[in-house]
């Protein structure tokens, strides 16, 4: 039975027939044998996520403490990402040559279907198999397809995960079970408004069906030595432990204890979470002496990114260092593509046009699906300098059921004109992995973190791509990353502003207008 220590379990634990016989595995499948087979490169961590613009992120804040962090952008089969070298001893960006390094893969596996959110993750974790810690990130409002790919990762890595969704940064904690947003019970809050099932009122209902029991905040109060201990006793009984946190000091007691527990077994640790968990993991790593500042138009080197909470939505970035906020200089053309309706969206464009001359084409949605070759060819007669932003109007009705289709024919219509343009912002996970799926990029070179949750990276060839979260930024953000990317303007304004067919005045925020796709 459990301890003290662990005050709650959910299910009675599956009938033991191995390490992590409690995981639910509803999908047959055929374990990758080829990881086991072959010599690959140690790993100072890796990180799986199941989304870009969330893996990114992780991945820039892992340039605190090692040299090199690279996102493989992973496919649903591991034959199919061997077959292209998506291996840490074989990827192009020179991974497996430093011990040091992190990889952080995207499954991108948060709006897929259940069997292949599952086949995507068993396919990434052939790929993170040699790191010593394993941080399986997860959405920090519990959304995706939690139990079932948690269940894959650690079936398929043959690690006992530990849990801890906690996201103290942006006031995301768990106590008693139950994820608290600013302090309300993230059921009793409209955060799943658009979701197809309610919020999960406990961490564990988000889990279901895999037998979980809980560690108490009390517990974690109390320290590393009591953690390890009920994470022993979880383990031993055949349950998967999930604990409270309210403050990034008990995400980094919950990994040391993770590891601790594990180093009574194989040596090997399964950590679920959040962005926050994630970055207590770089934290624990030594710091790479050898490692350099870089900004993010130099080939060499990396830039430290100051650690903070992964995965913001909704929030304030804050200001950029005085490293990462000088200029590029040598881009002189960037494609923005707003693959959300948010909020803020409006009055950042607004923004952004009042700083220096920018033109902005405004997609209907429905126009858009059905044509997306004319968005193509009106972008293709731009000049290749300067900024060009495609985003979806505001004021046109929304329609979530069609928000996948809307994000594929968005790729279609910016993926073939993208190589025009020095630098490519991409908001939105989804948004910017279908279009680099069309551009058939298979790993990204994390160069820094701009501002929260903006990610500058390289792709194959060195041209930028900046990605970030789709509700994302106070009104002024798009600017500075713009001024980041082109260098400040001197020059007065003049910026157009055109839906697909007409021209017409800046947009306006459509009141109550929801996200459409991914943040």
């Amino acid at each position: 039975m459990p301890s003290s220590a662990l005050s709650e379990s959910t299910a009675a634990p599956f009938a033991p027939t191995g390490r992590v016989a409690n995981l639910l595995v509803a999908q047959p499948y055929t374990r990758n044998k080829y990881r086991e087979e072959e010599t690959v490169t140690a790993l100072a961590l890796g990180i799986v996520a199941d989304d870009l613009s969330g893996a990114a992120e992780c991945a820039a804040h892992a340039l605190v403490r090692v040299s090199r962090s690279t996102v493989v952008l992973s496919t649903l089969s591991p034959d199919i990402a061997r077959a292209a070298g998506h291996r840490p001893d074989a990827s192009t960006t020179g991974v497996g040559d430093d011990p040091r390094a992190v990889l952080t893969v995207d499954t991108d596996s948060r709006r897929l279907p259940h069997a292949d959110a599952m086949r995507a993750v068993r396919a990434a974790a052939a790929l993170v198999t040699t790191a010593p810690v394993v941080v399986k990130k997860v959405d920090s409002l519990l959304r995706g397809h939690l139990a079932a790919e948690v269940a894959a990762l650690a079936e398929e890595l043959q690690r006992t995960p530990v849990v801890a969704v906690a996201n103290p940064a942006l006031e995301r904690v768990v106590v008693d079970g139950v994820l608290h947003v600013g302090g309300t019970p993230l059921h009793h809050t409209d955060l799943w408004a658009v979701e197809p099932t309610p919020a999960p009122d406990r961490v564990a209902a988000a889990l279901h069906p895999l037998a979980t029991v809980l560690v108490p905040h009390t517990t974690v109060l109390r320290g590393v030595e009591a953690v390890t201990a009920a994470l022993d006793e979880a383990a031993r009984t055949g349950f998967v432990a999930v604990c409270d946190a309210v403050t990034d000091a008990d995400l980094d007691v919950v990994h040391a204890a993770a590891v601790a527990a594990s180093a009574g077994q194989d040596g090997r640790t399964l950590l679920v979470g959040s962005g926050a968990l994630a970055d207590a993991a770089v934290r624990a790593l030594p710091p790479d002496q050898g490692r350099g500042p870089r900004l993010a138009g130099q080939a060499t080197d990396h830039a430290p990114a100051e650690v903070r909470g992964a995965e913001t939505e909704g929030t304030t970035p804050s200001a950029p260092s005085a490293q990462s906020a000088r200029s590029v200089g040598s881009v002189r053309s960037v494609l923005i593509v707003l693959g959300s309706r948010a909020p803020g969206l409006p009055a950042q464009l607004e923004r952004l046009a009042t700083a220096r001359s920018t033109h902005t084409i405004l997609l209907e949605p429905d126009r858009l699906r059905l044509d997306p070759g004319a968005v193509c060819a009106q972008l293709a007669e731009r000049p290749r300098e300067g900024v060009v932003v495609v985003a979806l109007d505001p004021t046109a009705p929304a329609d979530p059921s069609r928000s996948r289709a809307l994000t594929e024919s968005l790729a279609a219509a910016v993926s073939p004109v993208l190589d025009r343009f020095d630098a490519a912002f991409l908001s939105g996970g989804e948004t910017a992995r279908a279009v680099l799926d069309r551009l058939d990029v298979h790993d990204l070179d994390v160069v820094a973190e701009v501002e929260t949750g903006t990610v500058v990276s390289r792709r194959p060839g060195g041209r930028l791509v900046v990605t970030r979260p789709g509700s994302f930024g106070d009104p002024t953000s798009l600017a500075r990353v713009v001024e980041h990317l082109l260098g400040p303007t001197t020059a007065p304004p003049q910026a157009s502003s055109h839906r697909t067919s007409s021209t017409t005045t800046a947009p306006r925020a459509t009141p109550g207008a929801t996200t459409e796709e991914n943040s």
